[in-house]
């Protein structure tokens, strides 16, 4: 496989990180990943925008990495993933510099880093639909910024997979949030619903296209708070994200939601979602 590394294309295994880079010693770096569809990149500027405002966020001396797209659409040839689906993932760190606690000297490099590899859809997920857990709410207060730093999210992802379950949703002060790699979607009398934007909340490129979606369907979508004590309130739950599109919650902690099936607003816009993309989604006719 063949990796992108500050500058140059090298065999992944030829790779070598520094034991002082800050990604490695203080999760000081961010990163993103796009969905590739038959060779074509999905939002991949919107997925830079992103990452440009979390380096911004993070302070780091550059925030400008436009650049990365063509290295994707390199990648994707480069490791011959033009036909079927595959990610590209980015990492930027603020680079190597003796370990101190302070931002290291005016003019150190950021490390870049990017791969392409093959992936296989979750159609079971997308088609049966998905059990969630929830569990509090123990990261940090920035999760506007997609850092590396996710050990909480890891920790709650695996209490998922242990108690059978796709995902977990973050709960805080009674309000649902969003996944350790998702955003949160409720419908409730024809409406579709999503939490606002805030500190507490990554800006979701998937979630982003949905609402996109929802206006060109005409389907009403409101930002509002949804909380846990009116979980039943809603007709139909989802999650959304670059890996799991659209996927119908049927389950929270193992109990059904509702008739156990995916509801008619999660399929319309699955259909939706896969007109953008060109690929085949579940509840297709």
């Amino acid at each position: 496989m063949i990796a992108y590394f500050n500058g140059r294309y090298l065999p992944k295994d030829e790779i070598s990180i520094s034991p002082d880079d800050r990604g490695f010693l203080f999760a000081d770096g961010i990163y993103d990943v796009v969905r590739v569809y038959e060779g074509r990149p999905f939002e991949t500027r919107a997925h830079l925008d992103r990452m440009a405002y979390g380096a911004g966020s993070l302070r780091f001396e550059t925030t400008d990495f436009l650049y990365l797209g063509e290295v994707a659409e390199r990648l994707i040839r480069e490791n011959g993933l033009t036909s079927g689906q595959a990610t590209v993932y980015f990492q930027v760190t603020r680079g190597a510099a003796p370990r101190t606690h302070h931002f290291p000297p005016p003019g150190t490099d950021l490390t870049v880093y990017a791969c392409a590899r093959p992936f296989t859809p979750h159609a079971e997920d997308m088609e049966r639909g998905v059990n969630v857990l929830l569990v509090p709410d123990q990261r940090w207060a920035r999760c506007d910024i997609k850092t590396v730093g996710l050990t909480a999210n890891v920790l709650a992802n695996q209490r998922a997979r242990e108690n059978g379950a796709a995902e977990s949703i973050f709960v805080r002060d009674g309000a649902l949030l969003e996944g350790t790699h998702t955003n949160l979607f409720a419908v409730r009398d024809g409406a579709v619903i999503t939490p606002p934007r805030t500190n507490h909340i990554l800006g979701g490129i998937t979630r982003q296209v949905v609402i996109r979606i929802c206006s060109e369907l005409d389907i009403p979508l409101r930002e509002a708070t949804l909380l846990e004590s009116e979980i039943d309130r809603a007709d139909e739950w989802m999650i959304v994200g670059t890996t799991t599109e659209v996927t119908p919650v049927v389950r929270i902690h193992g109990r059904p939601f509702r008739s156990g099936e995916p509801g008619p607003v999660t399929r319309r816009l699955q259909r939706a979602l896969s007109e953008k993309t060109g690929g085949e989604r579940a509840g297709q006719a």
